[in-house]
């Protein structure tokens, strides 16, 4: 399956294993908005949750952030 949006993790543990996770079109959008640092730590939150409740993936604390891919476009998650 073809991903157009997705996150690229890799694990924390340092073994350099990294993963593509798929997000929705919604979650790619709520990323691409600009906020202060609290809004965007609650988005984070709500995607991670959702990632959890889709995937079975804990993301946080587990994995390190990489990049986002949307609309074919990847940039720093952070």
């Amino acid at each position: 399956m073809f991903m157009k949006d997705y996150i690229t993790v890799e694990l924390a543990s340092g073994s350099k294993y990294r993963e593509n996770v798929y997000i929705t079109k919604g979650e790619a959008l709520a990323l691409e908005c600009k906020g202060n640092g609290a809004y965007e730590n609650k988005v984070w939150d709500i995607i991670c949750n959702n990632i959890n409740e889709r995937e079975g993936m804990i993301i946080q604390g587990y994995f390190n952030l990489i990049s986002k891919t949307i609309n074919g476009k990847t940039s720093p998650l952070h």
